[in-house]
This record gives C-alpha cells, structure tokens and sequence, in this order.
C-alpha cells in the first residue's frame, strides 16, 4: 500500500506507520493530534506478537484486550458513568465485539452484563475470552442478529452499544425492541455514526462505507432523535462526539506505534496493521468532511411501552 498523498488525509499514524516500515524517523504528529490525558492499554503480549495476524488483534493492539473499536476501557467506564451502575442491575451490550467492555465494566460495579455481538465468529472469541477470564457468568457473550433481534420485556435496567445500530437496516423496530427490553425508566446509551445529509454525495463518505463489513444505513441526528421520541425514550443526550471519536483513534494508534516495533513483525503482519490503518484513515477523512459524524445519545424509557411490532409475513 502506497502513502496516501491525498492533502485530506492525516499525516499523522499512518505516515507514521509506513515511515517506521522504511526505517525512517517518523514526521512529528500536528497539533491537533496532542496526547489525550487517559491511560493507553497495555503492549501485547510477545506471543500474541508473533501469533497468526487478524485485523482483530491489530485493534486490540490499539484500544486494549478485548477492546476493538475507538476508545480505551478508561473511555468506556467514562462513558457509562451515568448508569450508576451496582451489582442488583442487569445490562445489555447491544455491540459486544470482544466483550472487552463488557468484561471491564462488570469487574468495576460487579454487575451482570450480557454481551450481544453481530458477527458470529467474533462471538465465539469473545465469549472465549469470558471463560478465559472467569467471566463466564457475569459477561457472557452471545451472537445476534440486529434485524431479528427479540428480547424478553423488561429485562434489563441498562442497554448501550457503541456502534450498534448505524448497520442495522430496518432501524426503527430495532430501538422498538431496545425499549420493549428496558424496565420502566431503564436507560439507554447509544454511540454511533451519523450521516449529514447535505453531504451525503462526498466521495470520502463512500470511501469508507466501501470498507465496512455490514453495509451502513445512516440515519442524520433528526431522525434518531424523531424515533426514539415516538418510541417514548426521554432523551436526556444529545451530542456530537466526533472529536473525542477522532481522538481515541489517534491514542490507539500512538499507543501501537510505541508498543509495538513494526519493522520486526513478519511482512505479512506489517501488511495487516497497514490495511488496518487505512481503514481508520479512512474514517478519520470521512469524519473530518462532515458528511460522517459520531453522536452519543443518553435516553431514559418511559413508563407505557409502545405496540410491539407487527411480524412481517413469510
């Protein structure tokens, strides 16, 4: 893979990278890209180093065990502080990924948390991971399919997911389903992508759907805030948190880029992290056109519940 010289992109981690590859001194990051005050996860292990290279394992290189998308499990345990979370609480991880969150929120609060992950093999991994770190019980993870999706009413006191629903199709019946899971005031915490429709012809919008494993049904804030309304959730938040998005991938890529000597791993590997760092170059430009845009919702479900949604015929 060639350096991009495309002026939108940013020259930070992946010429970076790629300098680090050619034995060369990295550029200097901007200033834009200042070091974020929170604690970078671990290095990997050495065997994990030398074990067969997924894209998986780049991330968690990044972010953290467990821990592949934007954001450390300092981030996380930040994110959901409004939950006031306790071991009487039941909580739903509509995104689980690796169980990663899962897994750190339930040690912080000694809560049970049920982890539910779109793509099947990476719940098979995840779910390993939790018997690998006696959480078999307390964050157990499971696979899902977002338009499919039931839950048993008034299950959880808590639901969030972090890019959990920006791929699901038929969006509307699945935050139906959300708040038919919540008890009476559960809550509900959202980060996603959003789209701006004024922009939604940028070519940098289509660069980076073109990479993602689910094809993206973006919805703009109105419309999320419009649905959740109808649905009875009191929305307590709304923001756009794109800069802070932004930052936590910089931090991931900084943490790997100082934890992780590049230059040594097999070329296939360096191959995967380069793949990889396009990928999240791609997000950024996207996020930095303005036709991407990552927003965090906080909601709480009102009392009445609304119909249940009609079963489509066969």
């Amino acid at each position: 893979m060639a350096a991009r010289s495309d002026s939108a992109a940013p020259p930070s981690f992946l010429a970076r990278i790629l300098a680090r590859l050619r034995g060369e001194q990295p550029p200097s990051s901007s200033g834009s890209e200042a070091p974020l005050k929170t604690k970078a996860p671990p290095p990997p292990r050495a065997s994990e180093a030398q074990a067969p290279l997924d894209p998986l394992t780049v991330r968690q290189w990044l972010w953290g065990p467990g821990f592949i998308v934007p954001g450390t499990a300092e981030y996380v345990l930040g994110l959901v502080k409004p939950f006031a979370a306790n071991p009487a609480m039941s909580i739903l991880d509509i995104a689980a990924g690796l169980g990663g969150p899962a897994r750190i929120i339930a040690d912080a609060f000694d809560t049970y948390i049920t982890g539910l992950e779109r793509d099947p093999e990476t719940a098979v991994r995840g779910m390993a991971m939790s018997v690998t770190a006696g959480k078999q019980k307390h964050a157990p993870i499971g696979a899902m399919n977002p338009e499919t999706l039931e839950l048993k009413a008034g299950a959880y006191d808590c639901i969030f997911g972090r890019g959990g629903t920006y791929a699901v199709q038929d969006k509307e019946r699945f935050l139906r389903v959300l708040i038919m899971g919540l008890k009476p005031r559960g809550q509900l915490l959202l980060t996603d992508y959003l789209i701006d429709p004024a922009l939604a012809e940028r070519p940098e919008l289509a660069a980076w759907q073109a990479l993602e494993p689910f094809p993206p049904a973006l919805w703009n804030v109105q419309q999320y805030t419009d649905c959740l309304k109808s649905l009875g959730f009191d929305i307590r938040i709304t923001e756009d948190i794109t800069t802070q998005y932004k930052a936590q991938i910089v931090l991931g890529w900084d943490n790997l880029l100082q934890t992780v000597d590049i230059r040594k791993l097999p070329r296939a590997h360096q191959l995967t992290v380069l793949d990889e760092a396009e990928r999240w170059v791609k997000t950024i430009i996207a996020l930095d056109s303005g036709a991407l845009k990552v927003y965090r919702f906080y909601a709480l479900a009102g009392s009445a519940r609304p119909p249940a949604a009609a079963k489509k015929k066969k």
